[in-house]
């Protein structure tokens, strides 16, 4: 028996067989949740008192030896915008998780009217609409959400005008405009890896704050070799300094997100001068990493086109594997069209395998597997969608006819299990037609709106200005154009149709 345990802290109990493996764990999790076909969005961590904890391979067998009291939390693993999601609730589950990064100071907004939309659609999603002679305890929650220091006299009264302006929202939109808010964020998507252990100051709330209201420090020149001893930085209080500085005793990180991996290093020196180094290195400019006991080593190409090595200093041998797999896992995630094979079958040997291996070298004793990514984010969307097709063509949603009885509009009741279909093959009056005209983002309007130069129609007039790429096709958007589909399918002189 193993206890799952949501962001919302609603726990889960799942029995696997004592052999299995924990991508069994996560599958029998992602049913009971109804967010299978998008499973591959979501991982398993092992509870820490002392950090965020670390990932489960899912590939490897699950040792309840290494996972004390049998507790893990299951988490969004690779973050990515919410009109990709295709299920609702899966859309849920990535709102749970941002609202408690967002509570804990995992996610820093640095802007007080962003801060305060985000906690308004909060408020919109657990309580419904606003009711200002009766006060809600979800503005008191999210103090951490916005700006440090003391909020101004009227920000109470700032969130609950913009409450009121979402009234008759539904919660699933709340939920959906709380997660295109944060997708804005530079931070979003990004696992820091602390090189001390996480500590009540030195942690993610510290780092965010601190690189966002603090002055920034220009990004250092890339050098040959760099290396970052970050045992020895700790900070504003590093020995040697007589000036106090801010008192942040952060000490170097490395953030991996889905663009590529940044290098922030504290630069505080006294009172007055008070920044971060960010380095940013893309995905594109890297040549290879490799992890080496307890360094981490980092091969890349400068703006100037010169080859350049980083070296950083982790606390344990443990971390550095672990920020190595990060790298690895999110670069095919994102970057690939598909996980490559040098990828998936990676893999290391205790000492009981390493001596089976000396007589039989394809013994699988003690092997144990360094990644457990098995789809790309193109693979993932694309599975979802065909998942929602098939089951949206055997469920037949009712509708309604107009009072004139020449078009059909589709019911503007929203399941929250997330069987909707995508784009039906031809139209006609049967259920899977009149889903094929709704609109794929909301399902609640109908698709009226054409994306340039690609020519996909998926979406309706309010959710097509939200896209910045096609959800089919993901070609950039220039250009938007309003068109006429008739019910049933036929050629129209407005539409050219290939």
């Amino acid at each position: 028996m193993w206890l799952v345990s949501q962001p919302n802290s609603v726990i889960l109990e799942v029995k696997v067989d004592p052999n299995s493996i924990g991508q069994q764990c996560l599958e029998k999790v992602c049913e009971k949740l109804e967010i299978g076909a998008e499973a591959d969005y979501f991982g398993l961590r092992v509870c820490s008192g002392s950090g965020p904890g670390r990932w489960v391979n899912l590939r490897n067998h699950m040792d309840p030896h290494r996972i004390p009291s049998r507790r893990l939390d299951l988490r969004v693993k690779f973050w990515v915008p919410p009109h990709l999601l295709i299920n609702e609730p899966t859309r849920h589950q990535f709102y749970l998780h941002a609202k408690l990064d967002l509570i804990e100071g995992r996610l820093v907004v640095a802007d007080q009217e962003v801060a305060r939309r985000i906690i308004a659609y909060i408020a919109q999603a657990e309580t419904g609409d606003c009711d200002p002679d009766v006060p809600t305890h979800v503005y008191e929650e999210c103090h951490k959400i916005g700006p440090q220091g003391e909020k101004p006299d009227d920000h109470i009264e700032k969130i609950i005008e913009y409450h009121c302006q979402i009234a008759d929202m539904r919660a699933s939109q709340a939920e959906y405009r709380l997660l295109k808010e944060i997708s804005k964020l530079e931070s979003f998507g990004e696992e820091l890896f602390f090189c001390k252990p996480v500590t009540q100051s030195n942690n993610a709330y510290n780092l965010y704050s601190h690189l966002s209201y603090h002055r920034q420090v220009e990004e250092p020149r890339a050098r040959d070799d760099q290396e970052i001893d970050g045992g020895a930085t700790v900070g504003c209080l590093t020995s040697g300094q007589s000036g106090g500085g801010c008192g942040c005793r952060l000490s170097t990180c490395v953030g991996v997100g889905p663009h590529g991996i940044v290098v922030y290093r504290p630069a505080c020196n006294g009172d007055q001068d008070i920044g971060v180094e960010k380095q940013s290195i893309p995905y594109t400019a890297i040549h290879r990493a490799q992890p080496q006991r307890r360094i981490f080593q980092l091969s890349y190409v400068t703006n100037e086109g010169h080859e350049a090595t980083l070296y950083v200093k982790m606390a344990t041998s443990g971390q550095a594997a672990a920020l190595y797999r990060a790298v690895t896992e999110k670069h095919a995630f994102y970057c690939c069209e598909t996980v490559r094979t040098d990828v998936t079958e990676q893999f290391i040997r205790d000492l009981k395998g390493t001596i089976a291996s000396i007589f039989n070298d394809s013994s699988t004793l003690g092997r144990r597997y360094v990644f457990d990514i098995r789809r790309t984010c193109r693979e993932v969307h694309d599975r979802a969608r065909r998942d929602a097709h098939a089951r949206g063509s055997h469920e037949p949603r009712p509708r309604r006819r107009s009072a004139t009885g020449a078009g059909h509009e589709e019911s503007r009741s929203r399941s929250r299990s997330g069987s909707h279909g995508c784009v039906a093959r031809g139209g006609g009056a049967g259920g899977a037609g009149s889903e094929s005209l709704a609109c794929r983002v909301c399902m609640d309007a109908p698709m009226d709106t054409l994306f340039l130069p690609c020519r996909h129609v998926v979406c309706c007039d309010i959710c097509a200005p939200r896209c910045e790429r096609c959800p089919l096709c993901r070609g950039e958007i220039e250009k938007l154009m309003h068109i006429f589909l008739p019910v049933e399918y036929q050629r129209s002189p407005g539409v050219i149709i290939k």
